[in-house]
């Protein structure tokens, strides 16, 4: 299927139905080329620089030889070097028309309305014919089969495995769904309890895939790190066959736990708990317009939207006997496709170079005179009531946001706000203590909380017994220490809010950190750690991070984990806790269906279990400036370049703050000048964007493009373009379109009452005015472009980039002269036209 995905304000939906109408059924080709290029560097990037894609690739590949699932997404690149623009429109006329299309519409509109809107822009299209769906039958698989994979430049190793099963929607289905969520869904899974949490292996799941027209459950991991790679001075081949026997060894265990289900029934109470975790997700998908609207388009394409009020029902009748029976008429050593994603070592050469001869660039396709909005340019009938797509003018009005209801417990500060939509009750603590409370002698020691805390047990559950209690009345528990702040979220069923607080309390005050939980947890923390190399969009904003604010704690270097995780103990852990985990120290905040007078009791309960003691004062000093820098880091074999951008700013709470925001739209936000220029008119990107972001005491301008790596030079420098250009002028035009999006969108920001509640206890613990929404939506409104040139000017200086790429060194470009030299000279060139020093910061 393809999906068309919008959100819309209610008063816009006329206007969306002329857009979209004319996008599905007389799309514009001006773009195709260089989508075309565009999408054949994504190719590369998804199955050559990514282990997840290369192993999802394989799998098909090897597991069907016949349907059409075997073939990748966005398909073979040899293929698409050969594809124009006439293979795309015959295609497009083939199956984009009305009866073959599916519209799905969740939010404030009524039936009435969207049939008469859709009668006057979609009615005058060909009604056209439904996909003829003849599709190759795979046929049946008589024997194990196996692939192997070195993929060079990889760090993790990865195992599927694959067994054909039925489809979706066939009487089958639905026991082999209960049956890999028994292996894989929740706290206390199988294959979590059994084999991650007891550090047998780094990842292991099992899965379902919803397919319309073949069905395969799909097991899946990531070995332990083989022992044999402490020793020192191995070869490549020593170490790839040490990585082939760990991948082994997890394929054992895999297929272990689900022969298990072929002799032994699952016990009710497993069964019992997926049922309710069901019943959770069925309610979790009815809390998004858009999570909602995109779920009922699938099913209805796939098998039809009903399945969604039917599949709770399937599930219920669900018995431990089908589990048994279809484990063993599928899970079958003849109908099992196993893969292993293999780190390959260094690649022996630089990534291929392409180049794509355009017929059309979306610039010369931009130079058109000014759209009349009265004509109607369609091939088809104009229908009586039409309007023209751009004929449309909404002036937003300010959004006003209901205050939330607050009370003072125990010391705390609480913000309430009422949601009867569905039974659900929403918790966010908030906690001011994070990373940067913590030694540097104890850097990784907020990830070993978040992974321990819960996972670990209390005094009260062992590990699995509180996994299963949590799962078996659907409570959604979390506890993340960020770098500022340490977040921790409850959610429950409402007639299960009074035991909700009652597990929370446990886990708050009296946690277990089980000591083979708390080792495994360090175990992952470190090959996590060690791992990081291979993910080139990781490495450039953590490398980016370490210099913006280094010998800050903003700017600490998680790699030194590997030397101070190790020694963190429990009781280090536990001492956090009991630091921080103070009533004066917190924000609450609560949305659903609950009475005040409830959430006020249960939280006095919750806080007077809470420590008491006196938090220490947060010292942190400013960042200071550091120096600009066009750094390298070489990763062979890199295909795309990940490039990152960054510049200070003004801090969250400055009074310019929401007006440089509004700028860093126009730079470099969705349809920005930056993204237009560099990929619908260059062709040089796959995605790119400028933002703005804060820390606490720190303003700064993050920007990331992805590019082809031969093109990362000039995209570079389109971009300082740009930066220059607005410190001239900001376009009237972009300024008032952006201006208009922005609040436009503003109504998609905060959107239910349990962000609202949330949105309010964040501003309060920074210290910021609680009506910031309706300063945010002053500061769009109000701003002149006179201000935000200022601010350009101020803020947008190419001299003070600090400018970090991570690609092949030895990638080979080929500049305007038509002389060819390596990305490295080109960047040492670069950074000497920029003005900027150069440098190269080792891959680690």
């Amino acid at each position: 299927q393809t999906q068309y995905m919008a959100s819309v304000p209610s008063d816009m939906l006329e206007q969306w139905f002329s857009i979209v109408s004319e996008q599905l059924f007389e799309p514009s080709w001006r773009e195709f080329y260089v989508e075309k290029e565009v999408v054949q560097r994504e190719w590369a990037f998804r199955y050559i620089n990514n282990p997840q894609g290369a192993a999802w690739l394989d799998l098909n590949t090897t597991a069907y030889i016949a349907h059409p699932y075997r073939n990748p997404t966005i398909g073979w690149k040899a293929d698409m070097e050969k594809y124009n623009t006439m293979d795309a429109m015959g295609f497009h006329a083939k199956y984009y028309n009305p009866t073959n299309a599916v519209c799905v519409l969740v939010g404030d509109v009524t039936v009435e309305e969207a049939r008469r809107l859709a009668k006057i822009y979609f009615s005058r299209y060909p009604a056209g014919k439904r996909a003829p769906e003849q599709v190759t039958k795979e046929p049946l698989q008589q024997g194990p089969r196996e692939s192997v994979r070195f993929l060079k430049g990889a760090r993790t190793p990865l195992v599927r495995i694959g067994f054909h099963t039925a489809r979706m929607g066939m009487e089958d289905f639905y026991a082999l769904d209960a049956m890999t969520m028994i292996l894989s869904h929740g706290r206390s899974a199988r294959m979590t309890q059994d084999i991650v949490n007891k550090g047998r292996a780094i990842q292991a799941w099992a899965y379902n895939p919803d397919n319309r027209y073949a069905g395969m459950v799909v097991l899946g991991g990531s070995p332990n790190e083989p022992d044999e790679l402490k020793e020192k001075n191995l070869t490549v081949e020593e170490k790839r066959h040490a990585y082939i026997k760990a991948c082994e060894g997890l394929e054992e265990i895999l297929l272990a736990e689900v022969e298990k289900m072929k002799t032994e029934l699952v016990s009710r109470r497993e069964l019992e708990r997926i049922k309710k975790l069901n019943q959770r997700d069925f309610l979790d998908r009815m809390r998004s317009n858009e999570s909602l609207a995109a779920t009922m388009a699938t099913l209805e394409v796939q098998v039809g939207w009903r399945y969604l009020t039917t599949y709770l029902e399937k599930i219920e009748e669900v018995t431990p006997e089908e589990i048994r029976r279809v484990t063993k008429k599928y899970i079958r050593t003849e109908n099992r496709t196993s893969v292993y994603v293999i780190p390959g070592g260094k690649p022996d050469a630089p990534p291929e170079h392409y180049t794509e001869v355009r017929a059309i660039t979306g610039s010369a396709a931009a130079k058109v005179i000014k759209t009349d909005t009265s004509t109607n340019n369609s091939i088809f009938t104009t229908p009586e009531g039409w309007k023209h797509p751009l004929s449309f003018e909404r002036r937003p009005d300010k959004i006003e946001y209901p205050e939330a209801e607050t009370a003072k417990i125990e010391g705390a500060t609480v913000f309430y706000v009422p949601d009867r939509e569905l039974p659900l009750v929403d918790l966010t603590l908030l906690v001011k203590a994070g990373a940067v409370d913590i030694d540097d002698n104890k850097i990784g020691l907020p990830g070993l909380i978040n992974g321990s805390l819960i996972s670990g047990g209390n005094e009260k559950y062992s590990p699995s017994e509180l996994a299963m209690v949590l799962d078996e009345n659907a409570i959604r528990l979390s506890v993340s220490v960020h770098e500022e702040d340490t977040v921790i979220n409850l959610s429950v069923m409402k007639d299960d809010w009074d035991k909700g607080l009652a597990l929370l309390e446990e886990v708050l005050t009296r946690p277990m950190f089980d000591p083979s939980v708390f080792d495994v947890v360090k175990q992952q923390a470190l090959v996590e750690l060690k791992r990081q190399g291979e993910n080139a969009q990781a490495v450039v904003m953590r490398e980016g991070m370490i210099w913006h604010f280094k010998g800050h704690p903003y700017g600490r270097d998680p790699l030194q984990g590997l030397k101070t995780i190790p020694a963190i103990t429990r009781e280090d852990l536990k001492e956090f806790l009991k630091k921080y985990l103070v009533p004066s120290n917190i924000v609450a905040a609560v949305a659903g269906d609950i009475e005040k007078p409830d959430v006020v009791k249960g939280l006095e309960r919750l806080f007077q279990a809470l420590p008491r003691s006196r938090v220490p004062e947060r010292k942190l000093d400013d960042p200071a400036q550091t120096p600009s820098v066009l750094a390298l880091i070489h990763k062979p074999g890199q295909v795309q370049s990940q490039v990152a951008l960054f510049l200070p700013s003004l801090r969250r709470t400055h009074p310019d703050y929401w007006k440089m925001s509004l700028l860093m739209n126009i730079f470099g936000g969705n349809d920005s000048l930056m993204y237009t220029r560099l990929r619908a008119d260059l062709g040089l990107i796959y995605s790119a964007w400028f933002y703005q972001t804060y820390k606490w005491q720190a303003g700064m301008l993050v920007g990331y493009i992805g590019c082809k790596g031969d093109s990362t030079g000039q995209a570079i420098q389109e971009t300082v373009r740009i930066m220059t250009g607005l410190r001239k002028s900001v376009p009237k035009e972009e300024l008032e379109q952006k201006r208009l999006d922005s609040l436009n969108s503003f109504v998609f920001n905060v959107d239910t009452p349990a962000e609202l509640a949330e949105v309010y206890g964040r501003y309060y613990i920074r210290k910021e005015p609680l009506d910031t929404l309706d300063k945010i939506q002053d500061a769009f409104i109000r701003a002149s472009r006179q201000e935000l040139e200022i601010l350009a000017g101020k803020f947008l200086d190419p001299k003070a980039l600090q400018v970090f790429v991570v690609g092949d060194k030895a990638t080979r470009v080929k500049r305007e002269d038509g002389t060819e030299v390596t990305l490295e000279d080109d960047m040492k060139t670069l950074a000497k036209t920029l003005g900027l020093p150069y440098k190269e910061i080792k891959l680690r």
